[in-house]
């Protein structure tokens, strides 16, 4: 199971954004400590955060396999006698009394 490159670089990956998680909350219980005000994510842990979402986006790209070609379908057009019914057809409707009431 853990013998593909994209398998332990995911698993890697979510191990990293697990420990920046770890990381910001030990963050933020020294500021309470400390009592100074949060405003902001250290740029390390940013930056282990962007790594971390790299190497999980890289190795769920190799859980799908290789990518196969889209073929398109052609498409069916509708019979020449559908198109010309007119049993469908609404000429009184509400859109012509509300432009009688404007005039």
């Amino acid at each position: 199971m853990f013998d593909d490159a994209h398998v332990l670089c995911a698993l890697g990956g979510f191990l990293v954004l697990a420990h920046a998680c770890y990381a910001v909350i030990s963050y933020r219980d020294e500021l309470k400590i400390a009592g100074d005000e949060f405003e902001g994510v250290p740029v390390q842990v940013a930056v282990e955060c962007a790594i971390g979402a790299a190497m999980c986006a890289w190795g769920a790209l190799g859980f799908a396999g290789e990518f196969m070609p889209i073929a398109a379908q052609p498409r069916e057009l509708p019979p020449d006698n559908l198109e010309k019914m007119g049993d469908f057809v609404t000429f009184n409707h509400r859109g012509t009394a509300r432009r009688r009431k404007r005039a």
